[in-house]
């Protein structure tokens, strides 16, 4: 029987591609599985098929805002559970839009790889915790 695959699983929605290129570079494919769009209406479809440990989802996008697909998300019962860091180079984004939007993060572009890491390190360490209280509250010792 083959182990099961542990990767974090990412979902990058943005319309550049060169965020698609830096998540591949920094992100290591023995600890991450990686999958990425550019088209809003394919980002439900694959966090709903996936559903991803996170979304980097990008502010602005041509079909609908990453706040507004955040909401979606967040607000559908199979995507719900699932981290949304916000990235943007529209740096006016307030904590009040961001909460209002559920998201769980937010990073700022330009894309800067060691700034990009930390923030991602932290959106980790939050899901590693959740996990583990996942864990614990199903085999309590």
């Amino acid at each position: 029987m083959a182990d099961a695959d542990t990767r974090i699983v990412v979902l990058l929605v943005d319309d550049e591609i060169f965020s698609w290129h830096l998540l591949q570079l920094a992100l290591p494919a023995s600890r991450f599985k990686l999958h990425y769009t550019g088209d809003v209406n394919e980002a439900l479809l694959l966090a709903d098929d996936l559903q991803p440990d996170l979304i980097l989802l990008d502010l602005l996008m041509p079909q609908l805002s990453g706040l507004d697909l955040c909401v979606l998300l967040k607000h559908n019962p199979t995507t719900a559970h699932c981290r949304v860091v916000l990235i943007s180079g529209f740096t006016e984004l307030s904590t009040a839009e961001i909460q209002a939007a559920k998201a769980d993060g937010f990073i700022a572009k330009p894309l800067n790889a060691i700034n990009f890491l930390e923030k991602l390190e932290q959106q980790l360490d939050t899901l590693r915790l959740k996990r583990n209280d996942n864990n614990y509250s199903a085999n309590p010792s």
